[in-house]
């Protein structure tokens, strides 16, 4: 995983990857991880349906949204990593669409929609890099629903762990993925025990092992073929932004 360095903030490391900060940008930033709020894992940040005034900036843990149907069904549509901000999806709506909760014990701070206006009042290339961001959130929400409508669950679940691999910025073959198996299948659309009866075929076919949350990748070749995994998706393109010549 990538580690950011000690002292650094969550949101500054993770824009700062995409862009070479400047020090009024990193100010700014940073000022979005003030309040820091614990949840234990389990924990509900917001409900489908509150007020929605606020975002929330990941400094530590995994978190999710959720939509959960009138008969109880549950579909997650977004896993959060350190460093990205919970409800960017939603800025247009006064209402939350979907339910956040705590996959893990979190550390999050929450702050005002308005200090967004803020920010993009005071940094023309902080406002382009939000917009990419947006963009690549809704990409990977694209991508989810491909998974679920047009691959099998042998695809669904090798093309989820080579994501999530890649999203962690994971080189080593193997890395943690604390979240369970009903996570994993509301995910992907699928039960729980066809998760565990997946997991067992990929480890059977010499893909992959799995103990306690750690996953390791014996053949990333052969879940890339198998599932149709083409990282584009989650990679931001700055051709028509004012990041172009300061991107890495």
């Amino acid at each position: 995983m990538s580690v950011k360095p000690e002292g650094e903030s969550c949101i500054v490391h993770q824009f700062g990857k995409m862009i070479e900060l400047n020090e009024t940008e990193i100010n700014l930033l940073s000022a979005l991880e003030k309040e820091v709020r614990l949840f234990k894992a389990g924990e509900r940040l917001s409900l489908s349906g509150d007020y929605s005034d606020r975002f929330y900036t990941l400094k530590s843990g995994w978190a999710c949204a959720i939509k959960t149907l009138a008969d109880g069904q549950r579909q997650v549509l977004d896993i959060f990593l350190p460093g990205q901000i919970i409800g960017l999806r939603e800025i247009g709506l006064s209402h939350s669409l979907s339910e956040f909760r705590a996959l893990t014990t979190i550390e999050v701070c929450p702050f005002p929609k308005q200090r967004l206006t803020e920010i993009f009042e005071q940094s023309v290339r902080l406002t382009d890099l939000f917009f990419l961001i947006m963009a690549r959130e809704q990409a990977m929400l694209i991508e989810r629903i491909i998974n679920i409508g047009r691959r099998n669950a042998t695809e669904r679940l090798a093309h989820f762990i080579v994501e999530m691999k890649t999203r962690l910025n994971q080189r080593a073959s193997e890395f943690h993925m604390p979240i369970n198996q009903s996570i994993i299948g509301d995910t992907l659309g699928i039960s729980s025990v066809h998760v565990s009866r997946t997991f067992k075929y990929l480890r059977d076919l010499g893909y992959i092992e799995k103990n306690n949350g750690q996953i390791e990748i014996k053949n990333l070749e052969g879940l890339i073929e198998l599932s149709g995994f083409d990282r584009t998706y989650l990679e931001s393109t700055p051709v028509w932004t004012r990041l172009r010549s300061s991107m890495k």
